[in-house]
């Protein structure tokens, strides 16, 4: 036997028969995930249309950060920069940047 007729080895688990999946109730899936603060998926065109649509490009702006910052945190702590970002629609570094901002005024008072 050459390298080219080499052939697959083959598992064999028996008459294994897997149960097939419960339904899924798409409702409380929609539920459950809006109630997590997931937001829902925009549907996509039909396939047919008789325009061609350019797929949309998220378009990112430069922020100019460039270094990574990582440390551990209290529960509480993470959990309340979060809430801020969610509330303010911002990201977690421009959260951390109001901080710096906020702690510098209060320290020049």
């Amino acid at each position: 036997m050459t390298g080219d007729e080499k052939k697959r080895a083959t598992l064999d688990f028996g008459d294994l028969e897997t149960p097939p999946a419960p339904p899924v109730d798409a409702k409380a899936v929609r539920e459950a995930t809006r109630a997590a603060g997931f937001r829902e998926t925009p549907k996509a065109t039909e396939p047919g249309s008789s325009t061609p649509v350019k797929p949309a490009r998220r378009v990112r702006r430069k922020t100019g950060r460039t270094e990574q910052f990582a440390t551990r945190l209290r529960g509480d702590t993470i959990d309340a920069i979060h809430a801020y970002a969610d509330q303010h629609e911002i990201t977690l570094a421009e959260t951390i940047e109001r901080a710096m901002v906020a702690l510098h005024k209060h320290k020049a008072e």
